[in-house]
Order: C-alpha cells, then structure tokens, then sequence
C-alpha cells in the first residue's frame, strides 16, 4: 500500500482523461488472478477473507461478449418508457446521505451535498452518458448519435403531450427554479448514476429483477453451480445492485456494511481501496451523522487535506479496470473502503 498522498497527487479522481499504462503510475496492489488458471488460489484468498481481483471467468466473459456484440441490448432490454431510479448531481462527486427531522436537523456546519434522486428512463440515461463520452472524446461519431437518441426522446415526448391538456407546470416565480433544473440545457450539464437494485423476491415474479439475475447467473444463490465462488453462504445474499457510470461520476469514499464482490462488464472505472485498519486516518464523519460512513473531506481537493493531516499518511492502492481485458471482478471484505470513478460510461 501507498501514501493517500502520493496516490491521489499522481491522479486526481477529478481527472478522469484515460492513458496508456506506460503514461501513468498505478498503484495496484491487490493480486490479480485468472480464473481458470488460478481457481484455487482464489479460492484460498475468498475463504481467508483478502481481497482480490479476478478475471477471464468464462461465464463472466460470456455476458461481456453478449452485451459488447449488440451494443444495444440493455437499451432493448431496459427501453425507454420504464423509469428507473438515478441519482443525479450538478456537480461529478456523489455522496450518500440521510437526513432524519429535515435540515433543520443537520450538524452545524454541515453542507448537504447537491445530489438528489430522480427517476428516469435507461435510454435516456444512456444519451446521457454516451453525450459525456462525446464531448470528452471529440468523437464526432458518437455527437451524431446522441443526437439521434434526443431527437427520438424528444419526439416521443411531443406525442404524448399532442391532442391533450396543456404539460402540468405552474407559471409563477417561485417554481422557476424548479423548471430550469428539468430543462434539456440544464441535464446535459448535469450527472447521473443509474441503477438498478435488484432482489431475490422480485425475480421470482418475473419482474425486472427476473432478468438481471437471469442474466447474471454466477450472482444468483439459486444457481449454486454458478455461484459458488461468488457467494459462500446463501442466505446472507443481498440482492444485486447494477450501477451504470458515466464519465466523471465519483463514489465518494466510503465503507459497506457486507462482503462485496463488484464485476465490471464494460468501460473503464477506477477503485482507491484502503484497508479497515486505515479507518482511523481517513477523517470519518462520526456514528450518527447524515453522511456517515464517509470521508469529511473532498479527496480529489489536496488544500481541504490540510484539515485532517493523518489523511495524507493514510495507506491506499488502486485497481484500474482498463488494465485488464473485460469482465473483472472485484472482492471486497466487510468494512474495506472505497472510492469509485468511472472514467468513461460503464457498467
């Protein structure tokens, strides 16, 4: 592991232009082992509770494949009409937060963080990210169909409201705000985390959650054949949860409370892991604060560092997905904490 200083001084988490490996240091420190080359020895590391990266899992690989030969099969498959729920922000950095009683309740000093919660349909959260893409890429293959994909939404947005009552609004002062925030000027500056959290009840009814788990077989406690090496014990499973970046959007640096194994089918996303023992160092809020389990500080701001100087003593390492071909998976202990970038759109 590495000072949270150097790490982060060498690639601010703001900075999310990809290179080659040869034009930037990584500080990958998690072993990385193939699945069929190295089951067993990743198998140790799972049943000794170490983290670890895999990778070349075949069934894995097989929905990497699937959803990279039709680039359109999540947008058949999740559509545009169906609204799921997204986190959106004005600003690329994503927190979690609670707030019991209301604001009026927030610890002194306390800055809500801007983003909120929305529901919006895959498709266009898709435009979305891919508009991300474009803008940063200079592609303009990619500005032609995002483009397109508007030009759609827009007109089928048109349709309903054709031959109908006048849109639901209130022309007055006070919601003015309100509209602007939903104006096409206003989405497009801002940045959205979709997600789809699925669970084992709603599978069984053949919703939605039917077919991520369907799709996703070695996450599915049913299916222990598939699954073995993934989940050890059944019934302490916790649902799927699909979170699908765009270019920019930041996790900021927190801890879960279970085991994770996060799999990453396409794009490029970048993890900062740091060790439970680390704890100490990494200026928490405390028990029972709106934000608790994060950092107080803005990691990719080095002057907010200076308020907690044991942060910068803090041990760390990196996993990059784009140094491994597709279909990564990620192992993370109870506690270990992380910190997430999606360098591009990913899923």
């Amino acid at each position: 592991a590495w000072k949270t200083s150097e790490v982060l001084l060498n690639w601010n988490p703001n900075d999310v232009t990809t290179m080659a490996p040869n034009y930037r240091e990584v500080y990958q420190g998690l072993c990385v082992f193939d699945y069929e080359k190295h089951y067993e020895i990743a198998l140790t590391y799972r049943n000794l509770e170490k983290p670890f990266v895999i990778r070349n899992d075949p069934k894995v690989m097989a929905v990497v494949r699937k959803w990279d030969d039709d680039p359109e099969y999540l947008h058949k498959v999740l559509g545009d009409v169906e609204e799921y729920r997204t986190e959106r922000s004005p600003v690329n950095q994503f927190m979690w937060y609670r707030l019991r009683g209301g604001k009026s309740n927030s610890p002194a000093g306390y800055q809500v963080p801007p983003n909120d919660e929305t529901e919006m349909p895959f498709g266009e959260w898709l435009e979305h990210a891919l508009d991300k893409d474009a803008k940063a890429l200079g592609s303009v293959e990619l500005a032609a169909r995002v483009k397109a994909m508007k030009e759609r939404r827009l007109s089928r947005a048109g349709s309903k409201n054709e031959g109908g009552d006048e849109p639901l609004g209130i022309d007055d002062e006070d919601n003015k705000e309100q509209d602007d925030e939903e104006s096409e000027e206003s989405k497009e500056s801002k940045w959205y985390y979709f997600r789809i959290n699925a669970a084992l009840k709603g599978a069984k009814k053949g919703r939605i959650d039917k077919f991520v788990y369907d799709e996703l077989s070695f996450f599915d406690p049913r299916k222990r054949e598939d699954s073995s090496f993934y989940i050890v014990d059944p019934k302490e499973e916790r649902g799927i949860n699909c979170r699908f970046g765009m270019r920019g959007v930041i996790a900021a640096n927190h801890f879960d409370m279970s085991r994770n194994m996060i799999a990453i089918f396409g794009g490029e996303r970048r993890y900062v892991l740091g060790h439970p023992s680390q704890c100490s160092k990494m200026a928490l809020y405390p028990r029972g604060h709106p934000s608790l389990r994060h950092s107080a500080i803005d990691w990719s701001n080095p002057t907010e560092w200076d308020k907690h100087p044991e942060f910068k003593e803090a041990l760390i390492n990196e996993v990059v997905s784009y140094y491994f071909s597709g279909g990564i998976g990620i192992r993370l202990l109870f506690i270990r904490r992380y910190h997430n970038s999606s360098l591009s759109h990913s899923r």
